[in-house]
């Protein structure tokens, strides 16, 4: 999970107290830093594309002052360099999405999947259910919130239930949230199939015969891309450098050069 946070100087000149582990940029080295996340270069799955979705979403009604024009402007540049990038230089890199990424384990599974329990309603939960569906197959989401749970329902065509109605019937599950499945292990037989997409599991064993992969093994079953990715990323260091030098320079360009001049009031 990352909290990125985005203000103006001019709105807050002085720096505000960050925790320590925060990481603080200004100006186009900030600019780089939000490239860099939405086009996934940042994401333990190089190059993923649902993080972009995620900005859109969440810089897409923004308030009707200066300062919203400001972020609207900077959102659609970023979505723009991303864009760019993406085309050139983030293609054929093997599974790209987390969905992807689920989908390529699913379909791979000795035993025909037919029915999925995704656990979460967050965005990633959301971004995966169209792969997951694929291929005719039945989904489950399962979570605490009321309101997304019938936002998936709706929008999905997908069955929903709260956490304490939750129970599994021999069916895959795909984790997509932060919460200890303890409580609900016993249910599990041999040759069920979980896809865990946490970074840090919550349990120190499951089951005998239980057909597990934690998003640690998934990430290591990318290796075979390893070489190719590292010569994008050395790519993408030039690149990115001379993307941020156009923007710099277009930041600076004045129409007939009026910009420059102070305007007095009477």
């Amino acid at each position: 999970m990352r909290t990125v946070w985005v203000t103006d100087s001019r709105i807050h000149p002085e720096r505000i107290s960050l925790p320590q582990n925060w990481e603080v940029k200004t100006g186009y080295e900030a600019y780089r830093l939000l490239l860099e996340i939405i086009s996934g270069l940042r994401s333990k799955l190089f190059g993923e594309t649902e993080v972009l979705a995620q900005f859109r979403q969440r810089f897409q009604e923004l308030p009707d002052s200066a300062f919203g024009e400001y972020v609207a402007k900077l959102r659609d540049n970023l979505i723009e360099d991303c864009r760019s990038l993406r085309s050139g230089y983030l293609q054929n890199l093997g599974e790209q999405s987390y969905g992807g990424l689920a989908q390529k384990y699913i379909s791979g599974s000795n035993v025909p999947v037919r029915e999925i329990s995704l656990l979460g309603t967050g965005q990633l939960a959301e971004k995966m259910i169209p792969w997951l569906k694929s291929g005719g197959r039945r989904v489950k989401v399962v979570g605490r919130n009321p309101e997304r749970l019938d936002f998936f329902a709706n929008s999905f065509s997908v069955s929903s239930q709260l956490w304490e109605d939750w129970s599994p019937q021999g069916e895959a599950w795909v984790i997509a949230s932060p919460v200890p499945m303890g409580p609900w292990q016993n249910r599990l037989r041999p040759g069920d199939l979980v896809l865990d997409f946490r970074e840090v599991p919550l349990e120190t064993s499951w089951p005998d015969g239980v057909v597990y992969i934690s998003f640690a093994e998934m990430m290591s079953s990318l290796k075979e891309t390893e070489e190719r990715t590292k010569r994008v990323r050395e790519e993408l260091d030039v690149v990115l450098a001379h993307l941020l030098e156009e923007r710099e320079l277009e930041a600076h360009q004045f129409v007939f050069g009026w910009e420059d001049l102070p305007c007095p009031s009477f």
